[in-house]
């Protein structure tokens, strides 16, 4: 099998279309976790992460603003309501 992988054309094509799969996911990724958090600056972070994402800086502003900018919920099952209500109401943005 790794000989059809390395030393073919066809397994060349293989690994390209792979390899650019994986770079396009890498690179939609801020787009990808501002979706999957619910963030309401999708639009924003999708715009940064097109038009700046090809910078490494904007790539990274892109995918803190995704991080950041999510629903601020808590993932502990012990947590009590108060937590969460004071949670709320210190928002960064």
């Amino acid at each position: 099998m790794w000989h059809w992988l390395f030393e073919t054309q066809t397994g060349f094509v293989f690994l390209l279309v792979v390899g650019i799969f994986v770079v396009l996911v890498v690179y939609a990724l801020p787009v990808l976790l501002a979706w999957s958090l619910g963030s309401p600056y999708l639009l924003g972070i999708t715009l940064l992460c097109l038009l700046l994402g090809w910078t490494v800086i904007g790539w990274i502003a892109a995918l803190v603003w995704a991080m950041a900018s999510g629903r601020d919920v808590v993932f502990d099952e012990e947590a009590d309501g108060a937590v969460n209500a004071d949670r709320h109401t210190h928002s960064l943005f």
